[in-house]
């Protein structure tokens, strides 16, 4: 099964709300204030999503 070239076989791709970082522009600033971040409603606070294209197994299906 070759490798997705979507997420590099990892099955997972960064959250494209958050860029990454698991909490939003708003949680940013409360986290720089020391308050509590808003986590990214969209990845939960991982910063990651599971990879559309290969369905976070990290590979596609041979189109022969």
């Amino acid at each position: 099964m070759p490798t997705c070239t979507r997420c590099g076989g990892k099955g997972v791709v960064k959250c494209p709300k958050c860029d990454g970082r698991g909490v939003t522009e708003e949680g940013q600033l409360d986290l720089l204030a020391d308050s509590v971040g808003a986590r990214c409603p969209e990845c939960r606070g991982s910063g990651t999503l599971s990879c559309p294209v290969c369905d976070a197994t990290g590979g596609v299906e041979d189109e022969d």
